[in-house]
């Protein structure tokens, strides 16, 4: 679980305790959602900054403070001291994902043909796709070269760093179980397509707002599949360098739409 999205959740249950007007917490849901919000983060949460020495006075506070709150749930404990151990969670946490991203971000991908957009989407993969954050890097370099023999290199690592990030954000067995999945013809498994509905599907976005990022991602598998089969039957590739870059171009263009949305990056 990302930590933006756990502090996202504090958020949540705090705005809920900000409109109860008596002095206690009587509420059996609340209570319940802030038992869930303590469980899951001992579970899940806290297992992944363990490790890292520069946060140790964080996991102590956020530690301590959730325990009080774990043991306020068994009782109608008042308003006023829930938000008070929330509010040292939520900012303890904070620090803490500002700590673990400055110590993860990236330093040797930066490059001055590499563009903001590009340099948030590769800084983003390091972290969490290591492989296809290289793919990506390689692509949007080797597309800064003036000419090229081939340009069919930079087309595929372009596809297959979307690939292997659909693959790890959605594998095959779980969109499977998606609700109205149907497998297409002459196809072994999940589309590209239907990866990117999944993963937007889960993140709770509609149907509508997810189509741009579905189409995009359709297209990068017909327009690559087209274009290195195209290279594969020309009799003097170098010819045709020049139309093949603008292809390629098109490709990464359509990648950094799905990857815009997938790693939620603003595109502008």
């Amino acid at each position: 679980m990302k930590l933006h999205e756990f502090i996202k959740r504090i958020e949540g249950v705090k705005k809920k305790l900000n409109k109860i007007t008596s002095t206690q917490l009587q509420s059996a849901t609340i209570k319940s959602e802030i038992r869930g919000i303590v469980e899951d983060y001992f579970n899940e949460v806290r297992p992944t900054i363990i490790q890292n020495s520069e946060v140790n006075s964080e996991i102590g506070m956020i530690d301590e403070s959730s325990q009080s709150l774990l043991e306020l749930c068994h009782k109608n404990g008042s308003v006023k001291t829930y938000t008070t151990l929330l509010n040292k969670v939520r900012g303890a946490l904070i620090t803490t994902d500002s700590k673990l991203i400055s110590r993860e971000k990236p330093i040797a991908i930066k490059s001055p043909n590499v563009n903001q957009i590009d340099t948030q989407i590769i800084d983003t993969l390091q972290r969490i796709i290591p492989s296809a954050a290289l793919s990506y890097k390689q692509a949007i370099e080797d597309l800064s070269s003036i000419s090229r023999y081939s340009w069919r290199g930079p087309a595929t690592d372009l596809r297959e760093s979307l690939r292997e990030t659909l693959d790890h954000l959605a594998p095959d067995q779980d969109v499977r179980s998606m609700t109205g999945y149907v497998q297409n013809k002459d196809t072994n498994g999940p589309t590209m397509k239907q990866k990117v509905r999944f993963i937007l599907t889960k993140r709770g976005i509609s149907k509508t707002q997810s189509e741009p990022a579905e189409n995009a991602s359709d297209t990068v598998e017909s327009i690559v599949g087209t274009f290195v089969r195209s290279v594969y039957s020309r009799s003097n590739v170098s010819t045709h360098t020049p139309t093949d870059k603008t292809e390629v171009i098109r490709i990464r263009d359509f990648v950094r739409v799905v990857f815009c949305e997938l790693l939620e990056i603003q595109s502008y």
